[in-house]
C-alpha cells in the first residue's frame, strides 16, 4: 500500500462533489440478516478534514448512537450519521464505526482511508490504495493546475447505494481538491458475483444522468459516449473472478447533468 506524504499543504476550497462507486457484485456485508453498518467518506471541507458518513439496515429500532474512530488515536460519539475529524498530516488510517439503536443493538464497520496530496510542480497526479479486502487496486489520477495544490482522498468500506445497490456491501469513494480536468479512476476487484460486474453504482452531492438517462443523486453509472459526459464508465473487464473497470469522473463541483 502506498502513501503520498508530501508537504504540500491542501487547497483551502474543496471539491464538494464527492463519488461512491460500488464493486459491484460483491457479496453483502453480513448477509445472513441482522443489524449491518455502512461508513464512508463525504465531501473534506478543506485541509485535512474529512466528513464520515454513516448507513445502517436491519435495525429494529432507530439508531441513536453513532461511535467514531478516527485511526489516529482519537474518537467521538455522536447522534447523528455524519461527522467531521481533522488529521494531523497525510496518510493511511483506518477508521471505525459502531452503531446502536433504541434497543441496544449494535453493528460496526471498518474502512481504510488514504489522505494524498500530491506533489508540487507537476501538471499530473496519480494516487492509490491497494490490497484492502477485495479491492486489490483504487487509483485516481487526472490534470492538476498550475502552482495550485491538489489534492484527493480515497476510502475502502462497506456502504449501501440508494437507488442501486440491494444491501450494505463493500464500497469504495473518493473526494479530489485542486484538479484541472477529469480523473481518471481505475477499480480493481474480486467478486463473487460476476453477473453483476456490468453495473456501477454511483452517489453524487451534486446530480447526474445515470444509465437511464434520468437526473439523479444515485444510480448506475453510462457507459462513456460522449454525452453527457463524466462521470460515466471507460471500460469493464473480466478475468475470473477479476474485474477492471475504468471511470472517468469531473473534478470539483460540477453540475453533472444538471440544468
Amino acid at each position: 500500500m502506498r502513501v503520498g506524504m508530501h508537504t504540500v499543504g491542501r487547497c483551502a476550497s474543496v471539491a464538494t462533489l464527492v463519488i461512491l462507486v460500488t464493486a459491484a457484485g460483491v457479496a453483502p456485508v453480513g448477509a445472513s440478516g441482522g443489524p449491518k453498518a455502512g461508513l464512508s467518506i463525504n465531501g473534506a471541507r478543506k485541509g485535512l478534514a474529512v466528513t464520515f458518513v454513516a448507513r445502517s439496515s436491519g435495525f429494529s429500532a432507530p439508531v441513536h448512537s453513532y461511535a467514531w474512530t478516527f485511526g489516529d488515536g482519537r474518537s467521538t460519539t455522536t447522534s447523528t450519521p455524519t461527522v467531521t475529524h481533522t488529521y494531523a498530516a497525510a496518510s493511511t488510517y483506518s477508521p471505525s464505526l459502531t452503531e446502536t439503536d433504541t434497543s441496544g443493538a449494535t453493528a460496526s464497520a471498518t474502512g481504510t482511508l488514504g489522505l494524498f496530496d500530491c506533489a508540487a510542480g507537476q501538471s499530473q497526479c496519480s494516487e492509490a490504495l491497494a490490497g484492502v479486502g477485495t479491492v486489490a487496486l483504487l487509483q485516481a489520477s487526472g490534470p492538476t493546475g498550475a502552482g495550485a495544490p491538489a489534492g484527493v482522498d480515497l476510502f475502502v468500506g462497506p456502504f449501501r447505494i440508494p437507488d442501486c445497490g440491494t444491501g450494505i456491501a463493500q464500497a469504495v469513494a473518493l473526494s479530489d481538491s485542486g484538479f484541472s480536468g477529469s480523473l481518471t479512476v481505475t477499480l480493481q476487484y474480486t467478486t463473487s458475483q460476476p453477473k453483476h460486474a456490468d453495473t456501477t453504482c454511483f452517489s453524487s452531492q451534486v446530480p447526474f444522468v445515470d444509465a437511464s438517462g434520468q437526473t439523479v443523486h444515485n444510480g448506475p453509472l453510462p457507459t462513456c459516449q460522449g454525452t453527457p459526459g463524466p462521470p460515466c464508465v471507460q471500460s469493464i473487464e473480466m478475468s475470473g473472478a477479476t474485474v477492471s473497470k475504468v471511470l472517468l469522473i469531473p473534478p470539483g463541483d460540477p453540475k453533472v447533468g444538471a440544468p
